[in-house]
């Protein structure tokens, strides 16, 4: 790997101007019905991509990857909970998730955001500047847990909101994982990230996906509906109708009158003899 003291400094400076005019311009791609983003958007990638160059990569910016102070991947070189070992991302993957990072706002610093399957996914810390950068004002209150379940939690969070003069509030009911592990901290941070992220597309429109999948549990609101529901509604695929007629039918057909059960006989002489002879 590059050491960023055996580069030349004028190739240091000159990546270094490059990615602060980058990021710079990129903030005229975050205003909402911005008709020139197309164009902007490529003059800044190629920007990014002069700066970007293997050397600098190497000596500045894979240094960074999985570290607090940098940012979070789920290839860490070391097992992870299913006991596999996944190598580092090459050089070429970080770029790029770098370079969509930068278009949307956010630094390859502070864990603005992870890299997750070899795409870019804002983290909390993100959307928080990404809200800071487009000026919201907001207070978001997260309930408690409402699951039973161990696997997941239920969390309602209430997003109140300024933005441009508008004052708006509205609630997102959030899902997220959870283990025997988990804390409630976690738990909350994950709902959380999820109201940011709830916030921030409902003002943007833009929707950059949820690639925590440890944080993401899918619910099928169908499937728990007819399960709740189970038995209590009429039978599917049934003609109520001819049921009934059927049953009408079967109330006007005759019923067998039950017979008379037939009279004890008294019994002889020499039956009742033996009986006691019996005794």
């Amino acid at each position: 790997m590059c050491n960023i003291k055996q580069l030349p400094s004028t190739d240091i400076e000159e990546a270094k101007s490059k990615f602060e005019m980058a990021c710079r311009e990129a903030m005229t791609l975050e205003i909402v019905g911005n008709v020139a983003a197309a164009f902007n958007a490529v003059s800044i990638v190629t920007l990014l991509r002069e700066a970007l160059t293997n050397d600098i990569m190497d000596a500045v910016f894979m240094p960074l990857m999985n570290t607090k102070i940098g940012f979070m991947t789920d290839h860490t070189g070391k097992p992870n909970s299913k006991g596999q070992v996944l190598p580092l991302y090459s050089r070429d993957v970080v770029r790029d998730c770098i370079i969509d990072a930068v278009l949307i706002g956010l630094l390859p610093t502070g864990n603005q955001f992870n890299i997750l399957a070899e795409r870019m996914y804002p983290t909390k810390e993100g959307y928080t500047a990404l809200l800071k950068k487009l000026g919201v004002r907001y207070i978001i209150e997260i309930g408690q847990d409402k699951s039973q379940s161990p696997q997941y939690a239920e969390l309602a969070c209430k997003i109140n909101y300024e933005y441009n003069g508008e004052k708006n509030s509205f609630t997102v009911n959030t899902t997220v994982a959870k283990n025997a592990y988990s804390s409630n901290d976690q738990i909350r941070g994950k709902a959380e990230r999820k109201a940011k992220k709830a916030l921030y597309e409902y003002i943007t429109g833009s929707d950059f996906g949820d690639g925590d999948e440890a944080s993401t549990l899918v619910v099928d609101a169908v499937a728990v509906e007819i399960r709740d529901e189970a038995n209590k509604g009429e039978a599917i695929g049934i003609d109520n109708q001819a049921v009934e007629e059927k049953n009408v039918i079967a109330e006007d057909k005759p019923q067998p009158q039950p017979q008379p059960q037939p009279r004890p006989q008294p019994q002889r002489a020499n039956e009742r003899s033996n009986a006691k002879l019996a005794f």
